[in-house]
């Protein structure tokens, strides 16, 4: 993988996100890693990701602590990813997260968004 020189997807990347499955990657207090798929991560924007945090297990305490984040999508058969790194903002029960959700109910999953500092290709 090489580090690309900008933090804004580009419709090539933004169309991979879509079509392949993520996977999130945190580290907790102690550095050690935690990685899990998220279905529901998708492109906000060319400089942001976001899925819904619906276990509020690991990846949501890492992220609450202030870890930094990775996300990587893949194609195994024409060997291509996309890495991004950065930095994860949680969204419990606010306006943003009532927006993405429709309601105020505290049974509906957190948003989270993610600001893409690093991309790798």
């Amino acid at each position: 993988m090489k580090k690309l020189d900008s933090n804004k997807l580009t419709q090539e990347q933004q169309d991979f996100f879509a079509n392949h499955l993520a996977f999130l990657s945190t580290v907790d207090a102690n550095g050690e890693p935690q990685v899990g798929p998220k279905q529901s991560m998708k492109v906000l924007d060319e400089g942001h990701l976001t899925y819904l945090e619906k276990t509020k297990a690991h990846a949501y305490d890492n992220i609450k602590n202030g870890s930094k984040v990775a996300v990587v999508v893949a194609d195994k058969p024409s060997h291509t990813n996309v890495r991004v790194k950065g930095t994860a903002h949680v969204h419990e029960n606010d306006e943003y997260a009532q927006k993405v959700n429709g309601s105020d109910d505290a049974k509906n999953p957190y948003v989270v968004v993610i600001d893409i500092e690093e991309i790798d290709a």
